[in-house]
């Protein structure tokens, strides 16, 4: 085995608090009148200071005490990003609870397996929306107890669900009855308890419960900031599901260890006119947004005409040459950086502006692979992209480029205190305060994964000699999106294949916008029907509708090709009648290709 470790910290990084609570009430203090969250009411922002955000938590915490819940005992959020989620998730945290993460677009049998798994006794939902899909399941929910709606008014039923600001005005009552006792319970919060459980798909489809503790959250967060410097300055937009660990770490804990501002974007669609508006000076995206960027901007070029054409190719030649003195490591010289300047000035910095990316100071791609040559693109026009690689278990980041240092192609080095090592079969291991501490209520996956402190990650890689890390392959039958979700496809596989008229499927989507599938037909089932056949269309369309309805958003199947032929043993299936994806992924490169060409039909 190879291994590439860091210098610890800094000593003054560790003088920060290493629980959650803690550290929120550190920068509260601070800071009470500055701006801390914002929001938008109507067409206007609206700003929640540091005191009223505390305020907020500690009403909050007090709400989830009142419910008679003890330390450690579970409270989800279904939500998409608000100030809510964040004044939930604090005031779950000050009560000794622990946070369970629920992704808005998860079908109710899933979020009903979370709330059972996790035994949560306190559900804070969005809105009616996501209230009316679980209500029906509430007698598989025998544990919960309380369900707090944060938008809307809650059905006529027998109390079990109450608003937001009921919850609010119940946790003032019990603080009233029972003063000192939430500052008692976050007290008592140890850096090692549990603080979250974040759930992330298993190889089968059934998913895991993966437990971060409070220093796994707040080491984390204090030690990107030993990559990425931030400030109180600092405004972030937040906007990738904060269920999903990178934006809790980016936009809340960050957040606790700068004091910066963070302006929350609920509809993804809706991103990049709020980046025009805030000027975000720190902005993590996944591959899918950078690339949607990416073609914009070609669009854009590709417009001008006449002499302003000229000035194009030129800016461009410029910019190319500034990145390969870049890749090169090697300064540019005077003649190219005073080119490069004029280039900017004529063409890029216009660019930058409309993208609303013109004061920013770290721009971060991770929770999926993306091309080089983009990354090469955006660092040509001002813009340089860091690519991160990190799982759930890992808190997110265990490795990442750094700014001025970074090489394209590669995820970086690892954090301060992490340490990277490659196992004889290739898969990487990593080792650090950022290492989750197992799956909840599943010893058997947990003592696979973890050895010594060491975490199988499932991932095949190599380190060059400067200690960057290169991610070549995938040991686990896992694939993400270019959007940075997580899908099993083996389990979608198997719920087609039971669809009456299909033989084969075959899952796809890896470093890719949207999931599609290859459809091999039952020829008896079908009575030796073509692909073209209207009713056999018809038939693969309602299975893959069917199965799509029992998935998340994410993992549905948007596009599909019913195959001419069917898989044979020895060229697309094993002698066991396992697929073999990569042959797959050859034979039908044309057809895949074409599937990812056109526009999502679902």
């Amino acid at each position: 085995m190879n291994a590439i470790a860091r210098p610890e910290p800094t000593p003054g990084m560790a003088e920060l608090p290493d629980t959650i609570p803690a550290l929120f009430q550190v920068t509260a203090a601070r800071r009470p009148d500055a701006p801390a969250l914002h929001f938008k009411a109507g067409n206007q922002w609206a700003s929640v200071s540091w005191r009223e955000y505390a305020n907020a938590v500690g009403r909050l915490g007090n709400a989830i005490l009142n419910e008679g819940l003890s330390p450690q005992d579970r409270v989800a959020i279904w939500s998409t990003n608000r100030p809510q989620w964040q004044i939930a998730d604090l005031g779950i945290l000050h009560a000794g609870a622990v946070t369970v993460t629920v992704y808005p677009t998860l079908a109710p049998d899933q979020v009903t397996y979370l709330l059972h798994h996790s035994e949560a006794k306190v559900l804070i939902v969005a809105d009616r929306d996501l209230l009316d899909q679980i209500s029906g399941l509430r007698n598989e929910l025998p544990a919960l107890e309380r369900v707090i709606l944060i938008e809307g008014d809650p059905p006529e039923l027998d109390g079990w669900v109450i608003t937001w600001t009921e919850a609010l005005r119940r946790g003032d009552a019990f603080a009233r009855n029972r003063p000192g006792l939430l500052t008692s319970r976050w007290k008592a919060v140890r850096p090692d308890d549990m603080a979250s459980l974040i759930y992330t798909s298993g190889t089968t489809g059934t998913p895991k419960a993966a437990v971060l503790t409070h220093r796994n959250l707040t080491w984390t967060a204090e030690d990107t900031l030993e990559c990425f410097p931030g400030s109180a300055q600092d405004r972030v937009v937040s906007y990738l599901p904060l269920a999903h660990v990178l934006e809790r770490v980016v936009s809340e804990l960050r957040q606790l260890c700068t004091g910066c501002e963070v302006y929350f974007c609920p509809n993804t669609n809706q991103v990049m006119e709020m980046v025009r508006e805030v000027h975000p000076t720190y902005f993590t995206s996944v591959p899918r947004l950078w690339e949607k960027i990416y073609a914009g901007i070609q669009v854009r070029l590709d417009a001008v005409h006449g002499p302003r054409r000229l000035i194009r190719d030129w800016a461009l030649g410029v910019a190319a040459r500034r990145t390969a003195a870049y890749e090169a490591r090697r300064p540019a010289s005077g003649l190219l950086r005073r080119q490069w300047e004029l280039a900017d000035r004529l063409v890029f910095k216009g660019i930058r502006k409309a993208l609303g990316f013109d004061q920013i100071l770290i721009c971060v791609s991770g929770s999926a692979p993306i091309s080089p040559e983009i990354i090469r693109f955006f660092y040509g026009i001002g813009l340089e992209i860091l690519e991160g690689y990190g799982l759930t278990e890992t808190t997110a980041p265990a490795t990442f480029n750094r700014p001025g240092e970074a090489k394209f192609g590669t995820v970086g080095v690892p954090l301060p205190g992490v340490e990277v090592r490659i196992a004889q079969d290739g898969e990487i291991l990593v080792r650090g305060n950022n290492v989750f501490a197992g799956y909840y209520k599943d010893a058997k996956e947990t003592g696979e994964t973890l050895a010594d402190g060491w975490l199988k990650t499932g991932d095949i890689g190599e380190l060059d000699a400067d200690g960057y890390l290169k991610i070549t392959d995938r040991k686990k039958d896992l694939f993400k999106t270019s959007g940075g979700k997580y899908v099993a496809p083996g389990a979608i596989e198997n719920m087609l294949s039971g669809r009456a008229g299909i033989a084969h499927a075959v899952v796809l989507g890896e470093s890719r916008p949207f999931v599609a599938a290859l459809i091999t037909l039952d020829r008896e089932a079908t009575k030796a029907k073509g692909a073209n056949d209207r009713s056999i269309q018809d038939l693969v369309g309602e299975a893959i509708g069917k199965v799509n309805r029992s998935l998340s958003h994410p993992e549905q199947i948007k596009k599909w090709k019913i195959l001419d032929g069917d898989f044979t043993v020895g060229d697309e299936l094993t002698p066991k009648m396992s697929v073999k994806r990569k042959r797959v992924a050859e034979k039908y490169r044309a057809e895949i290709d074409a599937l990812y060409a056109e526009k999502k039909t679902a």
